[in-house]
């Protein structure tokens, strides 16, 4: 069973297809179609969510750390720990979100297909952002197009859903939801499982070995934004999938005097800080990797690992004697 946190809903999921996409599941299976399928393989950001993780900083505050997501690249045994946020979820007692309000005020929208992602990439701007930053805004859209309005009035609508902001309904909520993310945090391994398809979840590294040699012939699953275009484009089937996104030893950052060590399913965005510090060139090329939303979710392990001849990283992880 995985468990996670529908906006303020408990989920708890046993019985469902490993391959099933957070799309998918949200329009399918919650009946949230908001959410918009453009090319299922993480270039337009209409299908873009957010998802909510729990973090701890130095000083021991906690605090929910918001991240867009591409949903048509995420598996839902992804979400197993953390808080799920749709498009509509942004309107609270009839009145729409501050973001939601800047594109109709600025004119941001006109078919309105990829009007949602950019919503929700506006979402977590806003959350991570303490005031109107051109490059930051810039960033945050960067993973989403738009055919009709050109982007000027899309980028005034970041401007002012982030200049004086606002408390909204998910900080009057955080306590709570820190509180109901602590309550589902996972504790033992987690799985999905529809009869001939499922998706093991491990908590550490000695939990992944005895289910890698248990299933040789596993996928192996860290971000996705690679293995999830087999099913997405090639409408492959994955028998067995092992997810590693939650075995902490694999996401940790470890400074020593000679050498930085980034554990394979850390997310891009978060090796930014400590490779930009070390190797400045390095940061700005992690800038120009696909879009925030798949800096989000990829990792620098898989990017390595899958082996792709397009891979970004490798000629130049080479060149610094990794």
């Amino acid at each position: 069973m995985i468990q996670f946190l529908l906006n303020q809903e408990l989920r708890s999921e046993h019985a469902l297809d490993p391959n099933l996409t957070v799309l998918n599941y949200l329009r399918d299976h919650v009946g949230k179609p908001g959410t918009k399928e453009g090319c299922a393989s993480g270039d337009c950001g209409a299908c873009t969510v957010v998802v909510g993780e729990l973090q701890t900083d130095n000083d021991g505050r906690e605090h929910i750390r918001y991240r867009s997501l591409n949903s048509c690249l995420t598996f839902v045994s992804s979400l197993h720990g953390k808080q799920l946020i749709s498009v509509e979820d942004l309107k609270h007692q009839g009145e729409l979100h501050s973001v939601q309000k800047a594109m109709v005020e600025c004119h941001g929208s006109q078919c309105g297909f990829c009007t949602p992602g950019f919503v929700m990439s506006l979402f977590a701007l806003q959350k991570n952002s303490d005031a109107p930053d051109p490059h930051k805004a810039h960033e945050a859209l960067a993973g989403n197009l738009c055919r009709c309005t050109g982007y000027r009035p899309i980028l005034q609508a970041a401007e002012q859903s982030c200049c004086g902001k606002q408390p909204d309904q998910f900080d009057a909520r955080e306590a709570d939801t820190i509180a109901r993310l602590k309550a589902i945090a996972p504790t033992s391994i987690g799985e999905l499982n529809s009869g001939d398809k499922r998706c093991l979840v491990p908590l550490t590294v000695a939990d992944l070995a005895d289910l890698y040699d248990a299933y040789p012939q596993a996928r192996l699953l860290a971000g996705g934004t690679d293995l999830a275009l087999e099913v997405t484009q090639f409408h492959r089937t994955l028998p067995v999938m092992i997810y590693v996104g939650n075995v902490a030893e694999m996401k940790r950052i470890e400074r020593f005097d000679d050498r930085l060590e980034i554990g394979a399913a850390t997310a891009l965005s978060d090796c930014y800080e400590a490779l930009n510090a070390e190797y400045p060139d390095f940061g700005e090329l992690l800038h120009r990797f696909a879009s925030l939303q798949i800096r989000n979710q990829g990792t620098l392990g898989g990017n390595i690992g899958n082996a792709s001849p397009i891979g970004d990283s490798p000629p130049l992880l080479i060149a610094l004697g990794a």
